[in-house]
């Protein structure tokens, strides 16, 4: 599902002014991006004047890069819009000498569903071009289970480029119905580059290779990652139509999993970097900033087992100038200072839970089981009311745990919750705890 939250990021720009500026001359633009944030805003104005500007927009082939950025934007907003009536001009940009608007058009076109064989013969053509996105080309013709890419696709299963070779042999399982070779897929969970091990977890996603969940839970990627592969599966998993290969785990090890995910310890993960030496306390802070979750989780280990509690005063130092700021670090030092166990973090660990920025998600179920390892009993009844009224799941699932941990058991109402795992995971809840008075 595509996320809308970001698309309206200029509020005050209002359709009439978006097309003027995508169409302005070049010269008379006062930002040369104001063609693409143009062509980006205009997804949210949609209409034949929208659409008749985008497709203008695609038709001029001014080779400035203010006009290349815009024509890359538009071909993907069109797409958005289901504008099929622009599958011609994109289909021209297939032929450009831009890699980027390449990747794009080919993107486009499956979003549109444009598979005829002309088509497909173009894009099973530029298989052949090492410059272009190769992955993105593969993708959109194993939706479409192009049957005549099956064989130039096959060529690349074992590519060097991990990003290519998994979309491969995805594509094979998908255009030939045959998933026997699809646990090749789950050594790329460990490769040494972060976007392999994020991408491969969108092609276990995209084929249904349910087996895979267990591991896709010891991938060294970001949480968001991790449950998002283990969401759809298991959505998979649950639906008698769906397309999908392999044995669905039971719900009892699916909770495992789950749990696993959430308290996101790095000891239950499979971690693909090591120190060649001990890493003095301020490096290893400074790794929790990192967009590479699996250095991150390699600093965690090491600053708890070299550092401990000792590493407190750094971590909030940190925090206080920065970490409160960055999501990244923000979500990581929530787990610690739970981990770590200070009750003078209690003010700091209360305030993430509460946090409402967006973009600190991820961070609210960290600060639950923070909060009940840090007040423990006391902080019952906080996290019964989350347990109902939170909106993620991830926070109300969180806050089941934590309610465990402590003994209690969550409201009735979680029983019966909307998500099926939150709901799985408040029973079993009721199941450890036992009756309470």
């Amino acid at each position: 599902m595509s996320d809308h939250r970001f698309f309206n990021i200029h509020p005050g720009l209002g359709k009439d002014e978006a097309i003027s500026m995508l169409l302005r001359p070049l010269k008379d633009l006062d930002l040369e991006s104001d063609r693409y944030t143009a062509a980006a805003h205009l997804i949210n104005f949609p209409g034949e004047d929208t659409e008749a500007a985008l497709m203008a927009c695609l038709q001029d082939t001014d080779g400035a890069q203010a006009q290349r950025i815009a024509r890359r934007k538009s071909v993907e907003t069109l797409a958005r819009l289901g504008c099929r009536r622009a599958t011609a001009g994109i289909v021209d940009c297939l032929t450009s000498q831009d890699p980027y608007l390449v990747e794009n058009a080919a993107w486009a076109l499956g979003q549109l569903g444009a598979d005829d064989a002309g088509i497909q013969a173009s894009l099973i053509e530029l298989l052949a071009d090492p410059s272009q996105s190769r992955r993105v080309i593969v993708q959109v013709l194993a939706r479409q289970r192009c049957q005549a890419a099956l064989e130039p696709i096959a060529a690349f299963v074992d590519a060097d480029d991990g990003m290519l070779a998994t979309a491969a042999i995805t594509a094979c399982a998908l255009i030939s119905g045959n998933g026997s070779e699809l646990e090749q897929l789950e050594p790329f969970l460990f490769h040494p580059n972060v976007n392999v091990r994020r991408g491969v977890i969108q092609d276990l996603m995209d084929v249904g290779w349910l087996p895979a969940i267990p591991r896709i839970g010891q991938a060294p990627v970001s949480p968001v990652f991790r449950l998002r592969g283990i969401r759809h599966l298991a959505s998979l998993a649950g639906n008698t139509d769906a397309a999908c290969f392999g044995e669905p785990l039971s719900d009892e090890l699916l909770l495992d999993v789950l749990d696993r995910q959430l308290d996101d310890r790095p000891e239950s993960l499979q971690l693909v970097h090591r120190y060649d030496q001990p890493q003095a306390l301020e490096s290893l802070v400074r790794e929790l900033y990192g967009t590479d979750f699996g250095r991150t989780y390699l600093a965690i280990v090491s600053l708890e087992e070299q550092f401990g509690k000792a590493a407190l005063p750094a971590l909030v130092s940190s925090f206080e100038q920065e970490g409160w700021n960055d999501y990244g670090a923000h979500y990581h030092m929530m787990h610690l200072f739970g981990r770590l166990g200070d009750p003078m973090l209690l003010p700091l660990v209360i305030d993430g839970l509460n946090n409402q920025r967006p973009q600190f998600l991820k961070s609210r179920p960290a600060a639950a089981l923070a909060l009940a390892r840090l007040q423990t009993t006391e902080a019952g009844s906080v996290l019964q009311e989350h347990a109902v009224s939170a909106r993620s799941w991830e926070l109300r699932y969180a806050c089941v745990m934590a309610l465990e941990s402590l003994g209690l058991n969550p409201p009735e109402a979680c029983l019966s919750d909307g998500d099926r795992l939150v709901g799985l995971r408040a029973r079993r809840c009721r199941r450890v705890v036992g009756p309470t008075d």
